[in-house]
């Protein structure tokens, strides 16, 4: 097989060269280049345990396994690979403690090379990075290789059913821990043996913490201008024309619930000046927060729109609001695109709306969605409907953020359960067939 997939992949990038070319001219890609090749990956190591996620998400995932095997395994080195460029600074940011390298272009020879310098115990991927000649080479060796966090979309299940080299690949894999009872049945569809398959959760919400404390929410909400009678609204990670539906619903809304404010917290920061435009065009005054922040300006409370041009403060400010909107989900903007984190305001008991467009956070919508505790808003009008029902009735919104809370702590834990059983990986085999038959 690796033969064959060799050929293909050499077939696919000959056709793909020009764009190859480019992505690697640039400074970043450049300089890691020979490591894709299996080179420059610094001093070998003896008995390592491999952890390798695609993008910055998933690499950010592994941060609580990668502190319990430092504390549990600190004879294994451990090697952090990631695929995206973006995957491998965070990397680097995370674990510098860490050998942190690109993935290698999935070629045998490429793959073996990599294997022979980092010697793993144990490969760990994160979620769907099912590269076949990594998989098999490091089964040919008897090491053991196991998914976390796993997930099979619709679409994915589709085209492997038709192709079938994935589904061969996964029959050989030890562990799959899932996130949910819906990929489990894609991948048992698929022919993986049930015993291989767990269904532990989504390790998502045990990344999410309550930014910020009650006592501190208040005092933000009165750095702010805020009263404890106004319905604090924000918009977190707000896109192009999502601020103008958020304003359209606002400005319905503040003719029934004068009391209601508006925060709005762009995706981009350098978006913050056409968002004040969009308020002064709806008929309020813009303030920056940076020019809140500098004292060159007063926090509006309620008698303008606070635009958040500073980077690194949603989750707090998420902490001072009564109603969450969460954009980059109310407008179509990709296949693979769409939505922010939902568990940020969930976490703290802040109901929480989102559109229909939540590609990267699909299992959070469902979750939130199946307890009746998050509101989706198809358009404009749903979300002046929406905020109307809240900001009018504080029994709702207490209902509706308790239950949003309850869906992340209820959610939390998966990593623990993943890691109890990466340890049965890990264990030596005298050790693992002891355990088998107890």
């Amino acid at each position: 097989m690796s033969l064959m997939l060799d050929a293909a992949y050499l077939a696919v990038g000959l056709i793909c060269l020009p764009w190859i070319a480019y992505r690697f001219a640039r400074a970043g890609a450049r300089g890691d280049l020979p490591m894709r090749f299996g080179r420059r990956l610094g001093e070998p190591l003896e008995r390592s345990i491999w952890l390798h996620g695609s993008s910055a998400g998933e690499v950010s995932l592994l941060k609580p396994l990668v502190a319990m095997l430092e504390r549990d395994f600190p004879g294994s080195p451990l090697v952090v690979s990631a695929f995206t460029d973006t995957g491998l600074a965070a990397a680097r940011r995370l674990y510098p403690r860490q050998r942190v390298v690109p993935l290698p272009f999935d070629l045998s020879f490429f793959v073996r090379r990599v294997l022979d310098r980092f010697d793993p115990r144990l490969v760990i991927i994160v979620e769907s990075e099912f590269w076949p000649n990594l998989i098999a080479a490091a089964r040919r060796r008897g090491v053991p290789v196991a998914v976390v966090n796993g997930k099979m979309s619709e679409k994915s299940f589709r085209f492997h059913a038709r192709t079938r080299l994935v589904p061969s690949v996964l029959k050989s894999l030890d562990l799959i821990a899932v996130q949910t009872e819906e990929h489990a049945a894609r991948l048992r569809a698929l022919g993986v043996d049930e015993h291989v398959i767990r269904v532990t959760g989504n390790m998502k919400y045990d990344m999410t913490h309550a930014a910020v404390g009650a006592e501190e929410a208040q005092a933000l909400r009165c750095a702010l201008e805020l009263t404890p009678d106004d319905v604090v609204v924000i918009g977190g990670s707000v896109h192009e024309h999502e601020d103008e539906a958020l304003l359209e619903a606002f400005k319905a809304v503040r003719a029934r619930a004068p009391q209601a404010a508006l925060l709005i917290v762009p995706r981009y920061p350098g978006d913050a000046a056409n968002v004040a435009a969009n308020v002064r065009r709806f008929g309020y005054t813009p303030v920056l927060k940076s020019e809140v922040d500098a004292g060159a300006a007063a926090a509006p409370g309620r008698s303008g729109v606070l635009v958040v041009d500073t980077v690194g403060e949603l989750g707090r400010l998420y902490a001072a609001a009564d109603v969450a909107f969460v954009g980059g989900s109310l407008f179509f903007r990709g296949a693979n695109k769409g939505g922010h984190n939902l568990m940020e305001p969930a976490i703290l008991g802040v109901p929480v709306l989102f559109g229909p467009y939540n590609f990267s956070f699909k299992e959070t919508v469902q979750d939130l969605l199946a307890r009746d505790a998050g509101t989706l808003v198809r358009d404009a009008s749903e979300l002046t409907a929406a905020l109307e029902r809240l900001c009018l009735d504080a029994e709702l919104r207490r209902t509706l953020g308790a239950r949003a809370r309850a869906v992340v702590v209820d959610g939390q834990g998966a990593t623990r359960r993943n890691y109890e059983l990466l340890t049965e990986l890990l264990a030596e085999p005298a050790e693992r067939l002891r355990r088998a038959t107890v």
